[in-house]
């Protein structure tokens, strides 16, 4: 896994400025667990991802897709998949 999954359920997206911790950057100063790292972080395998603006396109989850954010007591993680542009 090269991006972290954070307590906050998201894949990490920076770091704390000035440091190397790793930050989810949506829920940092909102949601407890957004500079924790989960150390059991769960298997992926056989999940799917859906981009959070639609049901289209789906993915096979991943750590490493935009914006990840797993779901455990959902059918299905969610995800950006650019459909809004990306600036």
């Amino acid at each position: 896994m090269s991006r972290p999954l954070m307590k906050c359920g998201h894949a990490a997206q920076g770091r704390i400025a000035g440091t190397d911790q790793p930050v989810c950057a949506i829920c940092y100063g909102l949601t407890p667990g957004a500079s924790e790292v989960d150390q059991a972080p769960p298997d992926l395998a056989g999940r799917e991802a859906r981009c959070s603006y639609h049901d289209e396109p789906r993915r096979p989850s991943s750590y490493d897709l935009a914006f990840f954010q797993h779901r455990p007591d959902q059918p299905t993680d969610i995800y950006y998949c650019g459909c809004y542009g990306w600036d």
